[in-house]
């Protein structure tokens, strides 16, 4: 049990398993952009005629993922918004009271994501009432995606900073 538990280390913002969360939920976020795969996004733009069969499917699966997005927002909205912020008001809690680093390393990935997926209902909300055309949809998602992954550069640069500075603060004695 205690070489499963030195595997498998939740407090640490060193461990393998920390990083590797980084990155599945990073690359996940910048690939699934509203809910689509940003590959079908890409096969349909280099479709020579507007109405190919990859246009075609890329732009039902965007509309009925933005028709998803928004109307369960509509539906569940202010409770997942108030589940969610009790969720990390209390690892907030956690992280600055107690110097937890479970609760540290959780926010340096929750924060960014959460910030990541209001943008991202945000801009569902926007495309639901605008009235675009296949390619004005598909370059509307071209730009969240750029804007997702800045995001994730710099969740990952904080996340980085943030392991630094606490390895700092419990390693380097003052004075």
């Amino acid at each position: 049990m205690d070489g499963l538990r030195e595997i498998m280390n939740l407090e640490s913002l060193w461990t393998l398993w920390f990083w590797i969360m980084h990155v599945i939920a990073w690359s996940m976020t910048s690939h699934f952009v509203l809910g689509v795969p940003f590959d079908a996004v890409l096969q349909a733009n280099r479709e020579k005629e507007e109405g190919g069969p990859w246009a075609h499917h890329a732009d039902a699966m965007l509309r009925a993922s933005v028709f998803r997005i928004v109307t369960y927002f509509k539906r569940l909205g202010t409770v997942l918004v108030g589940v969610w912020s009790f969720v990390i008001g209390s690892l907030l809690t956690c992280a600055i009271l107690f110097s937890n680093e479970f609760c540290i390393a959780a926010l340096t990935l929750l924060i960014p994501l959460t910030a990541i997926y209001g943008i991202s209902v945000r801009w569902a909300l926007w495309i639901d009432q605008s009235d675009f055309d296949p390619a004005e949809l598909r370059k509307v998602v071209r730009r969240l995606r750029f804007w997702i992954q800045l995001f994730g550069v710099f969740g990952v640069m904080s996340a980085g900073a943030n392991a630094v500075y606490y390895w700092i603060q419990t390693h380097v004695p003052v004075g």
